[in-house]
């Protein structure tokens, strides 16, 4: 069989069958060894098989989320809602177990140095001796990595600290106001109880389609 890189050409009357190369050259196959013919055989064979693999997955995952949708919308539905959010799906007897979930991704606005700014004022305002550990934790929250990026849990984290400090809450809220959901992505994992009662995952890896 002929493939996208095997192709004919007449040479001083006879036909000659080629591979092209890398460089896109026609090589005769008369000058190629054997075993590499071989090996580009069964590599083409193989990422055959691959793709349409991949291409299926890729297709029951959209039917899976369809009908898993499908039912969450459904339960919500009964109660005049529409489904957001997370969800775990027992089976009957609870040996199979599906886990839902949503993850955002999100940029930082320009609201984020004007926060810094506040911070700064905040510890510029507390004596020397308090607040040691806090300061440290600030100061690392604002550390760059080294794609000059700033660690977004380590930002979201100062909000949790019940600080009474006015310049403090106003800097908290210009990180909630700074905070751009950029995308959203949904997960989905599957899992088997074992005979020892513990949930194990069933490895399909579609959040990377």
């Amino acid at each position: 069989m002929e493939t996208n890189q095997d192709k004919t050409r007449k040479s001083k009357g006879t036909v000659e069958r080629t591979k092209t190369d890398s460089r896109g050259r026609e090589i005769p196959l008369r000058m190629v060894r054997p075993e590499i013919l071989k090996q580009d055989t069964v590599i083409r064979k193989t990422l055959d098989r691959v793709k349409s693999l991949h291409n299926r997955i890729k297709s029951d995952k959209e039917k899976l989320f369809q009908e898993l949708e499908g039912y969450l919308e459904f339960m919500a539905e009964k109660h005049g809602l529409h489904w957001k959010g997370n969800a775990i799906l027992l089976s009957f007897d609870e040996q199979y177990k599906v886990e839902i979930r949503f993850k955002e991704r999100i940029q930082f606005g320009v609201e984020l140095q004007l926060a810094k700014q506040k911070i700064d004022e905040c510890l510029k305002a507390w004596t020397t001796d308090s607040n040691i550990n806090l300061r440290a934790i600030i100061n690392e929250a604002f550390q760059v990595d080294k794609k000059g990026e700033i660690a977004k849990y380590r930002i979201l984290g100062l909000r949790r600290y019940n600080i009474k400090d006015p310049t403090w809450k106003e800097a908290m809220e210009l990180i909630d106001q700074a905070i751009n959901v950029t995308s959203t992505k949904q997960y989905v994992a599957f899992y088997e109880r074992d005979v020892a009662g513990n949930y194990q995952q069933i490895i399909l890896n579609f959040s990377a389609l």
